[in-house]
């Protein structure tokens, strides 16, 4: 499901789901995509015809608290510098690109790709790279458990897609803004677990974005095709 009002995108989503909840989950996409004002609605059905892949579990959320969005991303930064072995300097400049337009003064429609060296990757530096393909073998059960533990189904959806991301194994970290100027928490996706970080960004700021961190000897057409076209549903959820 995608949802625009004047040629700018306002919602996404989308589902896997046997015969038998297609009909319901219609009408769901259709609620969910008309929470907000919208000028242009649409929902695509697609029958899934290649082998889906199990994951077991996502990964593991770690929610934390820090007393502004700098000292958050300096926190942020440590993470993916341990990891991807990127120098903080030519960190700090990439990640500075998802807070203030990407470069093109605007949101990407999808994910930054960027390797070990501080390399860009993504074949269009406006489009980016989307994942999707991606669900719960009993989705409404993890929800459940989420919200138990106080978060909602935003949580649910960002982790179903940093565990796809992650399964990859050219994949070394993710981080994570949104774009919406009132919602502040992000989060960075490294080594099995999903922190989730609160503020990320400073509040009133209308970018965000992604960023996937890849290994220096990935194979882009591989990752473009395993993100955006193999189907993934995961099993059970860490919390």
């Amino acid at each position: 499901m995608r949802s625009s009002l004047e040629e700018k995108h306002v919602s996404g989503h989308e589902r896997i789901v046997k015969d038998s909840e297609i009909e319901s989950t219609l009408l769901e996409l259709y609620k969910r995509g008309s929470r907000k004002d919208f000028d242009l609605l649409n929902i695509k059905l697609q029958k899934i015809t290649q082998p889906i892949k199990y994951l077991e579990r996502t990964l593991k959320i770690e929610n934390l608290n820090f007393n502004d969005y700098k000292e958050a991303n300096e926190f942020a930064m440590e993470l993916i510098c341990k990891k991807t072995f990127i120098p903080k300097n030519v960190l700090n400049n990439i990640i500075y690109l998802v807070h203030s337009g990407c470069g093109i003064g605007k949101n990407m429609r999808g994910a930054m790709v960027v390797n070990q060296q501080g390399k860009r990757l993504e074949k269009d530096k406006e489009k980016g790279i989307r994942t999707s393909m991606v669900d719960f073998v009993n989705r409404n059960k993890v929800l459940e458990i989420l919200k138990e533990k106080g978060f909602t189904e935003r949580t649910l959806d960002a982790l179903a897609l940093s565990t796809k991301n992650l399964s990859f194994e050219g994949m070394l970290a993710e981080y994570c803004i949104s774009d919406e100027p009132d919602y502040i928490t992000g989060y960075v996706a490294v080594d099995g677990i999903y922190y989730r970080i609160t503020p990320l960004k400073k509040e009133g700021n209308f970018f965000g974005g992604r960023i996937y961190f890849v290994k220096n000897d990935v194979d882009i057409d591989t990752l473009y095709y395993y993100l955006k076209n193999e189907p993934v549903l995961i099993k059970d959820i860490q919390v």
